[in-house]
């Protein structure tokens, strides 16, 4: 029972009710949106021949190491086709993320009220505040998850000046999602250099630490350098990484409202922290300046896969730290918080939910939970190809239609949204989505949205482009029209249409 006392239940708890403050403000999706380049590929090592045509499966098991290898290899043996099993894992890496940030709040942050207050902030706040479309929080099961979890508990123990910990996290965090372990890596040990040295403590720099990081993960990073894109023929390899992900790697593309918002937080940390963290936010600033020199004027895909505009996810959690310790400065702790701390985090979720849930507020968010009894329209006609079309089918399906390969158990000729950084398989990508919907970078310079020129396509297909699709092996697609006079209905629902090419 002692043991039992040492366990920090009320932080817990805490972490559990942000969870479900969390969960009902962003929602819960399994089988579509990253999770479509995850699931599919480990279905498919499992069921030798499914997704036998599709572009992105085949090319994915038929490449070699990537960043996403390890996730994948423990996902397969921790029940990803299970859905209470893979939400369990996403409760329990969450929960996780939740407790580090409470304990990094913890340290500047007295009373578990505004601790709290300032974490949530974090989580509800900065929802799709951040540039580049980066986030700490993910409503899915994905590497990224996995891999903040572990480094927000590295930058816990950095902060104690507890460095074995902290590297243990470190290398952890770079073997789920090998940049968010670098990055952060590279942020905290030059801070740190920095910092000591100004002091002239040059004795105490932790290069033991440092050294076994280095031997961890050196060996990982060469693996994955040489199976990236870019090398042999950068000026291609940027225009692909430009037309597709120009919202998470090209700063000229995040928006001005992103980045106004990111200045504010930049001010408010550079004025709040002194000494190891002042530095931690100019080493992410200055690499940001870097980073947008390399890619935006000398378009280097070196300094691409930097990707060092994800790091400022970091910059902006300790903002809204920051802000925290300003508020319980500024104002005394009311009865209330000190009477009824757990109170606070119940009327926040039950604000979020009426917030949320009403539908007075606008459309709510998918929760796709293990326990849901409905499905969305684009599950539905998912589930529908996968009975009532052939195993060897291959669709053609909207862009943005993610759910699509995972419910259906088939192969797609192209997908948008699944791609992995191989240049061979970028440039075919890249060609397959020209020769489906006649899109590339030129016509997003100009203005045209995808999404339109996919919908468009799909709902009106000339007799040319029926052809053509056959000629490429498609067999069917899926539209939004419900009726297309040329081709044969399979099934249909409220929103989307399945046809046969033959």
């Amino acid at each position: 029972m002692k043991g039992l006392d040492k366990i920090p239940w009320l932080d817990i708890l805490t972490a559990l009710l942000l969870y479900a403050i969390v969960l009902v403000y962003q929602g819960y999706q399994y089988g579509q949106g990253d999770q479509s380049q995850i699931l599919p590929c480990l279905y498919a090592q499992d069921h030798p021949g499914t997704y036998a045509d599709d572009h992105y499966v085949s090319s994915y098991l038929a490449g070699k190491v990537n960043e996403r290898t390890i996730f994948h290899f423990l996902l397969r043996y921790l029940g990803y086709n299970q859905p209470w099993m893979v939400w369990i894992w996403h409760l329990l890496l969450s929960v996780s993320l939740f407790m580090a940030w409470l304990k990094i709040a913890s340290l500047g942050i007295s009373h578990k009220v505004y601790q709290f207050l300032a974490v949530s902030s974090i989580f509800v706040l900065g929802f799709l505040t951040s540039v580049g479309s980066n986030e700490l929080y993910y409503n899915m099961l994905i590497p990224s998850l996995a891999a903040k979890s572990m480094a927000s508990w590295a930058l816990y123990f950095w902060l104690k000046e507890k460095y074995t910990p902290w590297i243990v996290f470190l290398v952890i965090a770079g073997y789920l999602q090998p940049l968010v372990g670098l990055q952060l890596f590279i942020i905290t040990v030059l801070s740190s250099i920095i910092q000591l040295l100004i002091q002239k403590k040059s004795t105490t720099i932790p290069w033991r630490s440092i050294t076994v990081y280095l031997i961890y993960t050196l060996p990982w990073l060469y693996l994955l350098s040489r199976n990236n894109g870019g090398a042999d023929d950068p000026a291609p390899f940027m225009d692909i990484m430009e037309f597709r992900l120009s919202h998470h790697f090209f700063p000229e593309a995040f928006g001005w409202f992103h980045i106004l918002i990111f200045c504010v937080l930049a001010i408010v940390t550079l004025r709040f922290y002194k000494m190891r963290l002042k530095w931690f936010i100019l080493t992410i600033l200055l690499g940001c300046i870097a980073y947008t020199i390399g890619v935006e004027l000398y378009r280097q895909p070196l300094a691409l896969y930097t990707q060092w505009w994800k790091s400022t996810i970091w910059l902006e959690a300790f903002a809204f730290i920051a802000i925290g310790v300003t508020l319980e400065k500024g104002s005394p702790s009311p009865k209330i918080f000190t009477k009824y701390t757990i109170v606070i985090p119940l009327v926040i979720l039950l604000l979020v939910s009426v917030y949320r849930l009403s539908g007075w507020f606008g459309d709510k968010p998918e929760y796709m939970l293990p326990w849901a009894t409905t499905q969305s329209d684009e599950v539905d006609v998912s589930l529908k190809a996968d009975s009532l079309t052939p195993p060897n089918a291959v669709f053609i399906v909207p862009v943005g239609f993610t759910a699509f390969r995972w419910y259906s158990k088939r192969s797609m000729y192209v997908d948008y949204k699944a791609l992995f950084h191989q240049e061979k398989f970028l440039k075919e990508w890249y060609l397959r989505i020209e020769n489906i919907y006649a899109y590339g970078l030129k016509e997003k310079q100009a203005g045209f949205e995808l999404n339109v020129f996919s919908t468009t396509l799909l709902e009106e297909p000339t007799l040319i482009s029926t052809d053509f699709w056959r000629r490429l092996g498609v067999t069917h697609i899926i539209s939004t029209s419900p009726s297309i006079k040329s081709l044969k209905l399979i099934s249909s629902n409220k929103s989307y249409s399945i046809y046969s090419l033959y």
